[in-house]
């Protein structure tokens, strides 16, 4: 058997006995295939250790649930000496009586698992009462967890910013609530033909024990036989950095941190991002995974939470925004469906000589696709299978179509046939969460998020200038698309920067930057300014319209200067402002829809859409908000989809004037098709309806 002190790693003798040096605060072991123990971790200094080990029948193949960020939290609990932030953007996170019912039912809904892996953010503000609830339902699992911890478990109540020597914005760190509640923050454990390593990203990503961790893998990994494949538990996907220092590659790693879902492989490793259980953040539903190892590879079951659905579709619901559901659910209203080779989500559709182009994603498998199909009957006349999901809207550019995958990799098909002219890779695929959909702009398209954003040349790939210094590296998926307007570039990302920015389409270089120094200064709350949106530019006024948090922004587009910021419910909201004769319709999401005076950003007028979706995708929400995407403007008419499979058609002095159901949840904008309204569910069904049934 493998023991350790966090530092040293040695195998016991023939006859169990071990010495270990005396450094390190815990004693360990590597509990064995088939074996556990009831104690398997010691502090140091106690003397001579006993490790009592019992039999834990464990076979092939051996499934396990992967959960992350729980951000267990005790409605009214405080530590004492501790004080929650009165700024946190976290105002609901997990409660132990839903990770406990969770935990508890998992024999029925998941007969087959037997062990539980647990990637950090475990708890929501690192607080004594908040760990002890988790001790409570750890202790009544039905099934062995494995956890590690996250940067929230590290807060201590604080909620205090950071950006590290790899130039990444997270928060400050203590782990000694971790340690005296959980224990080790590394360890090792195997189950049937795999070594699984568990460490603790935060605590390395600020640099308090990044060479002691590194260490201590290499130690570890020394003594497991070479041809023993291993994995990694990391709460964040872990960088080039982290794994270049094991002398040889996992086949897998499991993380959580961005809230959100991606699966991808880079150079032969699978990694695996899952969203939280029991909340919806960055726009997936809240999910869960169901992971099988064979001995050999690694398969994936994503299941998403939803509200019981009375129309038959469970199974649609289940795989909401994760893998292609077909049904035969039907809508009068709906022209034609075709299924996708993925799952549909927030990546609206492109029209462009009589053919719809979509991206899709499967979030089982390190895949998505790239698909052209006939606008007037449906017929798919292309699919390009691409490695990773692709989750934003293509450009269309010169008779290339041009798709942004997760990784950040760009690449262009040919719009009559779907063959790949060229791709332009990822600055960092491990790193890059890409939701930037591209955006064409005088023979290039403008891409990337705010620690990689690009322009590149359409039809050879070649990259024209790239700004890698906009913001530093940070954890929430980009959902901002550049905004350009002649030789004006507007982005804006959360968190950070703190003001958006307005580059040059010639050079990348800045234009915006006294406006922007000079009209944060204005403003003591950040957040205000802080962007998770594709803007709008709004001729009339020379104005840029940026989706904020819980606001909407008015910019000069020629300065950059702020003119006014209407405040409203909805913290992040990823849908674009709309202009209108009769003025800027926003998104409030999750709530509905609002017109502000495009002069000062005064409310006009108000809807409320009744709160009817099967899941939530708001950030820290666990009912489902109706309303995501933005309106399409057609002829003085709001097109609204909806989560509740509905499309609203509203007048532009905000009454509903129409109704229709499409039979699934829409979170993905509505796109213009000539006659014809094309839509994009979340099973992967593309749709058109006439807009005679939008009359």
């Amino acid at each position: 058997m493998l023991v350790s002190n966090g530092h040293d790693v040695v195998s016991t003798a023939d006859d169990g006995s071990f010495r270990l040096p005396d450094q390190g605060l815990f004693v360990f072991i590597t509990r064995p295939e088939g074996l556990t123990a009831e104690r398997w971790w010691y502090p140091a200094g106690h003397g001579p250790l006993e490790f009592a080990l019992v039999e834990s029948p464990q076979s092939l193949p051996f499934e396990f649930v992967h959960l992350s960020d729980t951000h267990l939290s005790v409605p009214g609990g405080m530590a004492a000496g501790s004080q929650r932030s009165e700024h946190a953007l976290y105002p609901e996170g997990g409660l132990p009586s839903e990770l406990a019912a969770f935990l508890g039912d998992l024999p029925r809904t998941a007969p087959g698992v037997q062990a539980v892996f647990l990637t950090g953010d475990l708890v929501d503000h690192g607080l004594a009462d908040e760990y002890e609830a988790l001790l409570g339902v750890l202790g009544d699992s039905p099934l062995p967890v494995h956890t590690i911890p996250g940067n929230h478990d590290h807060m201590d109540g604080k909620h205090v910013s950071v950006v590290t020597a790899h130039n990444y914005l997270t928060n400050t760190g203590d782990p000694a609530a971790y340690e005296r509640y959980l224990g080790p923050r590394w360890y090792s454990f195997d189950i049937p033909g795999l070594h699984v390593v568990a460490m603790d990203w935060h605590t390395h990503e600020l640099g308090l024990d990044d060479a002691a961790q590194e260490a201590w893998l290499r130690n570890d990994l020394a003594l497991v036989p070479e041809d023993t494949p291993w994995a990694l538990l990391f709460h964040d996907q872990p960088g080039s950095y982290v794994l270049s220092q094991a002398p040889r590659p996992p086949v897998a790693t499991f993380s959580g941190h961005w809230h959100t879902s991606r699966v991808v492989e880079v150079g032969g490793t699978l990694h695996v991002n899952t969203p939280p259980a029991l909340f919806g953040l960055d726009y997936s539903p809240p999910s869960w995974r169901r992971v099988t190892w064979d001995g050999e590879r690694f398969t994936l079951d994503t299941v998403a939470f939803h509200a019981p659905a009375d129309d038959g579709l469970d199974r649609v619901l289940d795989k909401a925004t994760i893998a292609p559901t077909p049904h035969a659910a039907t809508a009068p209203a709906v022209r034609w469906r075709t299924f996708l080779t993925g799952a549909g989500h927030r990546q609206g559709a492109v029209v462009d000589g009589g053919r719809i182009f979509v991206g899709s994603q499967v979030e089982d498998a390190p895949r998505g696709a790239l698909q052209a199909l006939d606008a007037g009957t449906g017929e798919v006349l292309w699919t390009a299978t691409t490695p990773a999901a692709v989750k934003v809207a293509p450009a269309v550019v010169g008779g290339l179509v041009i798709a942004a995958e997760v990784t950040g990799d760009v690449a262009a098909y040919r719009a009559d046939g779907g063959e790949e002219v060229w791709r332009c890779p990822s600055s960092d695929p491990l790193r890059r969460f890409a939701w930037g959909a591209p955006t064409a702009a005088a023979g290039s398209v403008v891409v990337g998020d705010q620690a990689d954003l690009r322009r590149i040349d359409a039809s050879t790939g070649r990259v024209l200038w790239r700004r890698t210094n906009l913001a530093p590296h940070h954890n929430l998926v980009n959902h901002s698309a550049p905004l350009v307007v002649g030789d004006l570039v507007a982005v804006g990302y959360w968190p950070s920067p703190e003001y958006p920015h307005g580059l040059s389409l010639a050079t990348g270089g800045n234009r915006w930057l006294m406006a922007a120094a000079a009209s944060a200064a204005d403003f003591t709350e950040a957040k205000r300014l802080l962007v998770m949106g594709t803007a709008a530019f709004d001729e009339a006024t020379s104005s840029v319209l940026l989706p904020g948090y819980s606001t909407t922004m008015c910019l000069s587009a020629g300065s950059g200067r702020l003119t006014w910021v209407a405040d409203h419910e909805g913290s992040f909201s990823p849908a674009t402002p709309v202009v209108t004769e009769a003025g800027i319709v926003v998104t409030v999401g999750g709530r509905g829809l609002r017109l502000l005076d495009g002069d000062d950003g005064r409310t006009i007028w108000d809807i409320e859409v009744a709160p009817a979706a099967p899941f939530p995708l708001q950030p820290y929400s666990k009912r489902g908000g109706t309303v995501l995407a933005p309106p399409l403007l057609l002829d003085e008419r709001l097109v609204l989809p909806g989560l509740d499979g509905a499309v609203r058609v509203f007048s532009l002095g905000g009454d509903l004037v129409h109704q229709v159901d499409v039979g699934v949840p829409v979170a993905a904008p509505l796109t213009d098709a000539g006659d014809a309204v094309v839509g994009v569910g979340v099973d992967g069904g593309v749709f058109t309806i006439s807009k005679g049934e939008l009359a």
